[in-house]
């Protein structure tokens, strides 16, 4: 034995030599444990989802006080965060700050200090969605009008924002945790709060809803849900829920052009499609595009490039490469994502034309998916509107006008399917 080890095991020997270094070795592995758990709190929220962070935000405040965490209110931590001074009234800060922290682009959900600005960001990037029409998800963003949605509709006035973190498994009521509330009059930003609750996904005091977030779902189970099922399943043959390999649809040559996804979006609507999934994961989509040689190089070009396809026909290979890339992860989502957005604007225009019954908007929003968006203007809806029932419609051939009376076996298919639909949120 060397003579450094038996000086040590000497060492050892004392009490006291013993004591000191215990402590140095648990007081080295407290110090880890603590730096580990300032990095989680720093690090609080990366790769979680808009919701996820709202809530811990909330659960931070229910177990720590002001002085604890070094703030004189509550909204300092976010508007510092955001790069304001005082606080100011922080509700669109606390949503800003929580999609920033969870790395959700503020420019997708529309943000924007200034709740007015907000909603008109919504309607830009076409994610503003009415209240009577949607079913809301867990991720989104609601605004307020306390004067009710009519006030808003006439003014497109809002005053307060939250986001929503739980939906009722019947879609009838939402759970919202949201910033800046209960304060007191007169010092309002300094004394407000964030604070949770639930209300009904319906109130007349919701202006809108903002279909943002990072937990977008396949099931929808409002009137856009009822008009998805209806296109996908007259389209490829199978309602939204149902949904499996048909994601992968492809019809090279429909009337002259692909057409393609569950809506068998057509021509350059198609190559507008792949590029959605593209922007949502470049490297996924660019990985399929490789392992199918020159095929799959030309569809990635034309993906980057936004080649003209209005009369694009593929060949066997370039189909199954566009195939593949339906069927990846982000071109699921892409097809989810464009198809409830198209499903939204069908609905719109229905009631932009004096429609209220969601069976006949269901129906005509068909319609508005084979023949365009400006079927009740002259074209196949011409004539049709609120005061109509919905077997007033089928029957009244001006749905599909003398020459396109051969989609005689879709009406009728659509007409049975929503006359026999009950919908557990009917537009009020």
């Amino acid at each position: 034995m060397s003579a450094v080890a038996k000086y040590l095991l000497l060492l050892l020997k004392d009490k006291r030599v013993r004591n000191t270094l215990i402590s140095i070795v648990v007081g080295f592995f407290m110090l880890i444990v603590i730096s580990v758990y300032c990095v989680t709190v720093q690090m609080q929220g990366s790769g979680s989802s808009l919701a996820d962070q709202a809530e811990a935000e909330y659960e931070y405040w229910q177990t720590h006080t002001l002085q604890e965490s070094g703030y004189y209110c509550q909204g300092e931590k976010y508007c510092s965060h955001m790069g304001y001074g005082a606080p100011v009234d922080w509700c669109c800060i606390f949503v800003g700050y929580c999609a920033d922290v969870a790395d959700v682009e503020l420019e997708e959900i529309g943000y924007s200090a200034n709740t007015g600005v907000w909603t008109d960001n919504l309607r830009r990037i076409g994610k503003y969605e009415d209240p009577d029409t949607y079913q809301p998800r867990r991720g989104n963003v609601v605004l307020f009008d306390y004067s009710g949605r009519s006030h808003h509709d006439a003014t497109n006035w809002t005053a307060h924002i939250g986001v929503v973190v739980g939906v009722s498994e019947d879609g009838s009521t939402i759970t919202v945790i949201a910033g800046n509330e209960s304060g007191v009059d007169g010092n309002y930003a300094s004394t407000s709060r964030i604070n949770k609750y639930e209300l009904s996904a319906t109130s007349y005091i919701i202006a809108c809803y903002g279909s943002v977030g990072t937990e977008a779902t396949v099931s929808a189970n409002g009137v856009n849900g009822l008009v998805r099922d209806v296109i996908s399943r007259n389209e490829i043959g199978c309602i939204y829920s149902e949904l499996s390999n048909e994601y992968g649809t492809v019809v090279r040559n429909d009337n002259g052009a692909l057409s393609i996804g569950v809506y068998c979006w057509h021509a350059n609507n198609a190559l507008s499609l792949l590029q959605d999934a593209y922007a949502i994961n470049p490297s996924e989509v660019t990985s399929v595009t490789y392992s199918y040689g020159s095929s799959g190089n030309r569809i990635r070009n034309a993906i980057i490039s936004g080649s003209n396809w209005s009369h694009y026909i593929p060949d066997s290979t370039s189909a199954s490469c566009i195939r593949a890339i339906l069927l990846t992860k982000s071109g699921r989502q892409a097809q989810d994502e464009l198809s409830l957005e198209d499903a939204q604007n069908y609905i719109n225009i229905c009631q932009d034309n004096g429609l209220t019954d969601y069976k006949c908007i269901a129906y005509c929003s068909d319609i508005l998916n084979q023949w365009g968006p400006y079927s009740f203007e002259g074209g196949c809806l011409d004539g049709v509107n609120g005061s109509m029932t919905l077997s007033q419609i089928y029957n009244s051939r001006r749905a599909w006008s003398d020459s396109r009376y051969n989609y005689y076996q879709r009406r009728t298919w659509t007409y049975n399917y929503v006359k026999d639909y009950n919908l557990a949120i009917p537009l009020s």
